[in-house]
C-alpha cells in the first residue's frame, strides 16, 4: 500500500506522502499518536516555511524549543522521537536515499523525565470503594472497572476484545488481548472480575465483549466517560482511565508481587527471551491479578465487619439509652 504513494515528484520529496506511508508502518493506537505527533511537525514546518526533510541542528533545536513551550517534558520527547522515526524510516528508503541521509532529530537532548510514574493510582480503600460505586451504577460499569483494576490492561486493549477471546487455560480463566504492536497476550481474569463479565454478558455468546446500550462496541470516550461518572458517584477523587491501569501497578507491588511478574501483567515490551519458556507455564499461576483480587476483597471484608460492629454498638447504645430513660421515668413518677 506504501508503494502506491508518490514520495518523490519532479525531484522533490513529497512529505505528507512520507509521512503517510511512515504511519502505514504502525497500526491500531501507535498509529494515532503518531500521526497526532506528525501533524504537529509538519504544520510547524509549514508556518515558518520550512522543508521538513532538509533540516539543520538549529531548526530541530527551535521545534524543541516549541515543544517544550506547549507541551511536559515527555511529550516533548515522545514527539522528536517520532520525528526522528521519521527521518530514519526515509533513508531506509531506496528512492529518497539521495535526498534524506541524515537525522538531524537524532541530535536533538531530550528532555529530563523522572522516573517516577506521574500517574495518580488510587489506595485499597479507593480502589475498593470504586468497585463497590461501579457495582451500585450498572453491570457494565461493574465489568468495566473490575477489568481494568484487576488486570491493568489498556482501555484500548479492552475496547477491542471480543467475547470470543474469553476462555480457560489450566484451570485460570484467561482472556486474550491484542497489545502495543499487534502481540497477543493472554491474561488472567481473577474471580471477581470474571463474576462480574458472566453477569453483564448474561448469556451473551459472541460480538464486542463490551458494548453500548444500543449494541455497538464501546469507545475509550464511552469508558472514560463511564469511570468520571462513577467516581462521582462513589465520592472518590477523579482519576483518568488510565490511572486504573497505573493503580493495579502500584497496588501488585504493594501486595508483594515482584517487578517482572507485574512487567509481564501489563505487557510492557521488555525482552526476557532467556526466560520466556521458564516462566510461560508459571506465569499464569503467578499473576499479580489474583494477589490484587484478593487484597481488595479482604479490603471489602473489613469494611463489612467494620459495618457490623458499629451496628451492634449502636444496638448496645439504643437499649442503654432505654434502659436509662426507663429509670428515669420511673423516679420522675
Amino acid at each position: 500500500m506504501g508503494a502506491q504513494l508518490v514520495l518523490v515528484e519532479n525531484g522533490r520529496i513529497q512529505p505528507i506522502a512520507v509521512a503517510g506511508a511512515f504511519l502505514l508502518s504502525k497500526a491500531g493506537r501507535t498509529r494515532e499518536e503518531y500521526r497526532r505527533d506528525l501533524r504537529h511537525y509538519l504544520t510547524w514546518c509549514a508556518e515558518f516555511g520550512l522543508d521538513p526533510f532538509n533540516q539543520k541542528r538549529v531548526q530541530m533545536d527551535a521545534f524543541k524549543n516549541w515543544l517544550v513551550d506547549n507541551y511536559s517534558n515527555g511529550a516533548v520527547n515522545r514527539h522528536l522521537s517520532v520525528v526522528s522515526g521519521l527521518f530514519k524510516y526515509a533513508m531506509g528508503e531506496p528512492e529518497l536515499e539521495d535526498i534524506v541521509f541524515r537525522n538531524p532529530a537524532a541530535l536533538v537532548k531530550r528532555q529530563p523525565v523522572s522516573n517516577i510514574s506521574q500517574a495518580t493510582g488510587l489506595t485499597f480503600e479507593e480502589s475498593e470503594q470504586l468497585l463497590r460505586g461501579a457495582e451500585a451504577y450498572s453491570l457494565r460499569c461493574a465489568a468495566v472497572v473490575h477489568v481494568l483494576l484487576l488486570t491493568g490492561m489498556r482501555v484500548s486493549e479492552l475496547v477491542n476484545a471480543d467475547i470470543e477471546d474469553l476462555g480457560e487455560e489450566r484451570g485460570h480463566k484467561v482472556l486474550c488481548i491484542i497489545r502495543k504492536g499487534g502481540r497477543r497476550q493472554t491474561i488472567v481474569i481473577p474471580p471477581s472480575a470474571w463474576a462480574a463479565l458472566e453477569t453483564y454478558l448474561d448469556g451473551r455468546t459472541s460480538g464486542a465483549l463490551i458494548i453500548t446500550a444500543t449494541g455497538r462496541r464501546i469507545t475509550r470516550q464511552g469508558i472514560w466517560d463511564m469511570v468520571k461518572r462513577v467516581c462521582r458517584r462513589a465520592g472518590i477523587r477523579l482519576i483518568r482511565t488510565h490511572d486504573l491501569r497505573h493503580t493495579c501497578a502500584t497496588l501488585a507491588l504493594e501486595s508483594g508481587k515482584p517487578l517482572e511478574a507485574v512487567q509481564d501483567l501489563l505487557g510492557h515490551a521488555d525482552p526476557r527471551t532467556t526466560r520466556r519458556y521458564d516462566r510461560a507455564r508459571n506465569n499464569l499461576d503467578n499473576s499479580p491479578s489474583y494477589a490484587l483480587d484478593e487484597q481488595l476483597r479482604a479490603v471489602a471484608a473489613r469494611r463489612q465487619a467494620e459495618a457490623a460492629l458499629d451496628e451492634a454498638v449502636e444496638v448496645l447504645v439504643d437499649e442503654a439509652l432505654r434502659e436509662v430513660l426507663a429509670a428515669a421515668e420511673l423516679v420522675a413518677a
